[in-house]
């Protein structure tokens, strides 16, 4: 199974792409499974479920990109919000609490909000090693190394604000068909992460959106 685990839709507010547009792409680019992780709200990922209720042979996750106190985390299988501005310990207990996972998010990139040195030693489930818009980047690497020493599992996403970057990098995993069994293989620690960057022409037209949104 492949999955793209981080992908913002127009409930982010530095996102323009509709749930319904995120789905119709995952599965023309071969996807089996995706989450919707939008900023501080879980809305866009009940929309995305909405969207795919009838979809045969793929997965929507419900997820949300958390801000804590020190940095992002992204909440894998939970459908409520948590609050945001927590600190990381609270926030995946929160997490935890709701039946999901807590994922370090591009963990050691401090201008995207990533834990940077908070996540050396927090009570996570998995780590973003690879995330597309730094695949040749130091910040990759070092979330990579730190899994390893961990042993914790690894999360490869395109962490997409356009239809264009979905799936530019994924998570690779053997699962069924539910949000339970690919919980359970991404717990598992028996993932495989792949992928290419995200071309700069879509991360320039991405900073145009957002400043468009501001306004």
């Amino acid at each position: 199974m492949i999955m793209d685990p981080h992908i913002h839709s127009s409930y982010s507010p530095d996102s323009r792409v509709e749930p319904r547009d995120i789905i119709r792409r995952a599965r023309s680019i071969g996807l089996d499974a995706i989450a919707v992780a939008d900023h501080n709200t879980i809305k866009g990922a009940i929309a995305a479920l909405q969207e795919a209720r009838n979809v045969e042979d793929f997965v929507v996750v419900p997820a949300v990109e958390i801000s804590s106190s020190e940095g992002h985390i992204v909440a894998l299988g939970i459908k409520e919000d948590v609050e945001k501005g927590l600190t990381p310990e609270e926030t995946v207990e929160k997490v935890r609490d709701l039946g999901g996972i807590a994922v370090a998010a591009h963990p050691f990139v401090k201008y995207r909000h990533g834990l940077c040195d908070r996540v050396k030693d927090l009570d996570i489930d998995a780590i973003e090693t690879l995330n597309s818009r730094y695949i040749f980047g130091y910040s990759n690497w070092r979330a990579k190394k730190l899994a390893v020493k961990r042993k914790l599992p690894q999360i490869g996403s395109s962490d997409a604000h356009f239809l264009g970057g979905i799936g530019s990098c994924v998570t690779e995993f053997e699962a069924d068909f539910s949000v339970e069994s690919i919980i359970d293989a991404i717990l598992s620690g028996k993932t495989r992460v792949f992928g290419d960057r995200t071309p700069l022409p879509l991360i320039l037209k991405e900073v145009i959106n957002k400043k468009i949104k501001k306004v």
